[in-house]
């Protein structure tokens, strides 16, 4: 008795450096988008007792791990400032009128709290460059951004890299 492997219709191997990446409400991050790291998902596995055993079962409950992407700062910090802004606005640490600003700046027309939300989407590309696959991230919103360090000692000049963490509703493949 033989038996055959069967060949898969694609034999290229998925390049880590095709992507693109953006995010709605930070256009201007998309350029300078330089890693993101596409989160993990856990299901819930609750235990079925019996009187011999222990069991695990499938749960009904996801769990997304967090978004985190890595950006060169541009030279004005639009990039940086416009993730700054957007995780102050949601704080508010000074006065409500910080949030009002931000949500009155958003023209479009969903509710109060869909505006605090943004879409992102992640494209993959295949080795021609071409979309292989689509990832869209619902309901955005950053958590953290990472401190910048200015250094007048370095002798080569080193870019400075931003660093943001999102959270999400889920992300659906396309």
């Amino acid at each position: 008795m033989t038996t055959t492997c069967p060949f898969p219709s694609n034999v290229n191997p998925l390049s880590p450096n095709g992507f693109m990446f953006n995010i709605s409400k930070l256009p201007d991050l998309t350029f300078f988008c330089q890693t993101i790291q596409l989160p993990g998902i856990t299901l819930g596995a609750p235990e079925f007792g019996n009187p011999f055993n222990v069991a695990p079962i499938p749960g009904e409950t996801l769990t997304y791990d967090q978004l985190t992407v890595n950006f060169l700062v541009d030279e004005q910090m639009l990039n940086y400032v416009g993730i700054y802004n957007w995780i102050v606005a949601l704080g508010f640490p000074e006065t409500y009128d910080q949030y009002t600003t931000f949500i009155n700046g958003d023209n479009t027309n969903y509710s109060e709290l869909a505006r605090n939300y943004s879409d992102a989407t992640l494209q993959i590309l295949n080795s021609n460059n071409q979309t292989a696959r689509t990832i869209v991230f619902h309901d955005l919103f950053p958590i953290g951004i990472e401190s910048l360090q200015f250094a007048g000692t370095n002798q080569d000049v080193q870019y400075l890299v931003g660093n943001a963490t999102f959270r999400y509703g889920y992300y659906k493949f396309y």
